[in-house]
C-alpha cells in the first residue's frame, strides 16, 4: 500500500484511521440543529460515523423552544464563538445555523486553520444524512422483525431445512436441525451438508455427498426438484424419506443458494402401503373365482393323465423323466394356485382367544422334531401371566411355523431362532427372530407385497398371508431386518379383557 507525505496510508477513508472521537460546537440554532444534535447523540448512529461529541452551543438567537430543549439537556452554552473557542481551543468541527445574522467570510477568518466549518447552506447534507440514517434505520427494524417472524415460522417446521450454497455447504438451518444433531447452529455453518444431515436416531443419513439427491439437479436445471429416499435405521426398520429442493435466486435473477427440505414420511407411506396390500387383495379375490373354474380343473386332468402314463411299461426311461416333470410342476402349480385361493378368502374370523405362550411352545416342539438336528437352536422366552387375544389358535400356529421356515431357509448353515412374547400399552405380542442373512432395503420394501418373492420356488404369499390374519384380527406385524444379522417379524394382536380382569391386566402390561 502507497504512504502519503504525512504516513497515513493512501487509500483509507479519515474516519478508519482517525483515533478518539470529533469534538463539535454548534453555532446558533438555525433549521437542522435538532437533527444535528440526533445525529450525533443517537446511538445507532455509531455504526455508520466516528465518535462526536457535542461540547457546546452558543449564539442562541430567539428560539425559545430549543433554549429551553438545550438547558433541560444541560448542555454547556456560550455567549458567543470565539467564547466556545476560548473554552475549547482543540474544536474538531464548528457548525453555522446562525443564517444572515453573521459574515460567513468573517468567521472563516477568525478562527484557526485546523478547524473545519460547516456553514448553513451545507448543512443541509447533514440533514440529508439525518434522514437517511432514519430511513435506514427504520428498514433494519421492518427487515429484523420479519426475519424475527420467518425464522419462527421455518422453525416451527416439523422437517429438516438446510439453506447451502451452491457448493453445498450449510449456510443457515431450523431449530429441527440443530436439535436432531445436538449442536448450535454456528458449530454447523459451512459443513458439508452430508455431513449435517442425521437420521432420528442419531446415525449419518449419508456417508458422502450423493449424485442422485436433487440438489445437484436443482444446481445443473436452476429448478425445484425431489426425490423419494429409504434408509434403516438402527433397529432395522425401513424408512422414508422425500426430500425437496428449490433455487434461490436474487434480484438480478442469478441463482444464489439452494433450499433443501426433509420430510420423514415413513408413517404415511406404511399407511399407502398397507392401503395397497388392500387393493391388490381385493383383485386376487375377483381373479380366485376364475382361476378356481378355468385353471384347476386343466390342471387336475392334467396331472390326472402325467400320472397314469407314469405307470406305462411301454414309455422309454427318457419319456417316464419328461413325464415325471410334468407331475412335479402340476403339482406345484396346483399348491401355489391353493396358496392363491387361500389367501383371496376372508379367515375365518370367530370369538376364540390364542394363549401366545401355549401356542409358541406347541409350535417350538413340533418344529424341533424336523429341524432340531440340522444346527438350528430355538431358544424361547415367554412373558408370565400374558393377557389372551383375539385369533384361532391354529392360524397362529400357522403363521409362526412361516415365520420359522423362512428364518430356517435364511440360515443354511444353522444358526439360533428366538421366540419370545410379551406386552406394551395396546398390543400382546411375539416376536420371532433369527440370526439369518437378514433383508436390504428393497426386501424391506417389498416383503409384504403379495407376490414378491427372493424364492426360485417360492409364490411370495408366505408374509403377505400373516400380514392379512393378523390385520383381520385387529393386529399389525412389525418387520425389522439388517443385512448380516438377522431378521426379527413380531405379530401384535389386541388383548381380550374381560371386565372383572380389565384392571388387572392393565397393571400387568404397564409392569414391563
Amino acid at each position: 500500500m502507497a504512504k502519503e507525505a504525512d504516513g497515513k496510508a493512501e487509500g483509507y477513508c479519515l474516519w478508519e484511521i482517525e483515533e478518539g472521537e470529533f469534538t463539535i460546537g454548534i453555532m446558533g440554532t438555525g433549521p437542522g440543529f435538532m437533527s444535528i444534535l440526533d445525529i450525533i447523540a443517537n446511538e445507532q448512529y455509531k455504526e455508520y460515523l466516528p465518535g462526536l461529541r457535542l461540547i457546546g452551543v452558543s449564539d442562541l438567537g430567539n428560539h425559545p423552544g430549543k433554549v429551553r430543549y438545550i438547558r433541560e439537556q444541560g448542555m454547556p452554552i456560550y455567549r458567543s464563538y470565539r467564547d466556545m473557542l476560548k473554552a475549547h481551543p482543540k474544536l474538531d468541527l464548528l457548525v453555522e445555523l446562525v443564517g444572515k445574522r453573521f459574515s460567513l467570510k468573517k468567521i472563516r477568518n477568525s478562527i484557526p486553520e485546523t478547524l473545519s466549518l460547516i456553514d448553513h447552506k451545507s448543512a443541509i447534507f447533514l440533514c440529508g444524512l439525518h434522514s437517511m440514517l432514519q430511513v435506514s434505520s427504520h428498514c433494519q427494524s421492518h427487515l429484523d422483525r420479519q426475519k424475527a417472524l420467518l425464522q419462527t415460522i421455518i422453525d416451527e417446521v416439523r422437517e429438516d431445512i438446510l439453506l447451502l450454497d451452491k457448493e453445498g455447504r450449510v449456510v443457515d438451518t431450523n431449530k429441527n436441525v440443530t436439535k436432531r444433531t445436538g449442536k448450535e447452529k454456528s458449530e454447523l455453518l459451512g459443513m458439508p451438508c452430508w455431513r449435517v444431515q442425521t437420521l432420528p436416531d442419531g446415525l449419518p443419513f449419508c456417508n458422502k455427498m450423493d449424485s442422485r439427491c436433487p440438489f445437484h439437479s436443482t444446481l445443473a436445471r436452476q429448478k425445484a426438484a425431489e426425490a423419494l429416499v429409504t434408509r434403516v435405521a438402527t433397529d432395522g426398520r425401513l424408512q422414508y424419506f422425500r426430500i425437496y429442493s428449490y433455487p434461490i435466486f436474487n434480484s438480478n435473477g442469478t441463482m444464489t443458494h439452494i433450499l433443501v427440505m426433509r420430510r420423514d414420511i415413513t408413517e404415511r407411506t406404511h399407511q399407502e402401503k398397507h392401503q395397497q396390500h388392500t387393493e391388490k387383495l381385493s383383485v386376487i379375490g375377483e381373479m380366485s373365482t376364475y382361476l378356481a373354474h378355468e385353471i384347476r380343473n386343466p390342471l387336475f386332468a392334467i396331472g390326472g393323465f402325467t400320472n397314469s402314463l407314469l405307470k406305462s411299461k411301454n414309455l422309454t426311461e427318457r419319456e417316464l423323466e419328461k413325464l415325471q416333470i410334468i407331475a412335479d410342476e402340476t403339482k406345484r402349480l396346483d399348491k401355489m394356485l391353493t396358496s392363491i385361493l387361500n389367501f383371496s378368502r376372508p379367515s375365518k374370523t370367530t370369538d376364540a382367544t390364542v394363549d401366545l405362550n401355549k401356542v409358541m411352545t406347541e409350535t417350538v416342539d413340533l418344529m424341533k422334531m424336523g429341524y432340531g438336528k440340522r444346527g438350528i437352536r430355538f431358544l424361547i422366552y415367554t412373558y408370565p401371566k400374558l393377557p389372551l387375544v383375539n385369533g384361532e389358535p391354529e392360524m397362529v400356529k400357522q403363521c409362526l411355523v412361516n415365520l420359522i421356515k423362512n428364518s430356517i431357509e435364511a440360515m443354511p448353515d444353522g444358526g439360533d431362532i428366538s421366540l419370545t412374547t410379551g406386552a406394551d400399552q395396546n398390543f400382546i405380542t411375539i416376536a420371532v427372530s433369527d440370526t439369518g442373512t437378514g433383508m436390504d432395503e428393497k426386501e424391506l420394501a417389498n416383503a409384504f407385497s403379495p407376490f414378491y418373492s427372493t424364492k426360485e420356488q417360492g409364490c411370495g404369499l408366505g408374509l403377505a398371508m400373516i400380514n392379512k390374519i393378523v390385520d383381520e384380527y385387529g393386529g399389525r406385524v412389525d418387520l425389522t431386518s439388517k443385512v448380516g444379522e438377522g431378521t426379527t417379524v413380531t405379530l401384535c394382536f389386541p388383548p381380550v379383557c374381560a371386565v372383572d380382569c380389565e384392571a388387572e391386566t392393565a397393571r400387568d402390561i404397564r409392569s414391563v
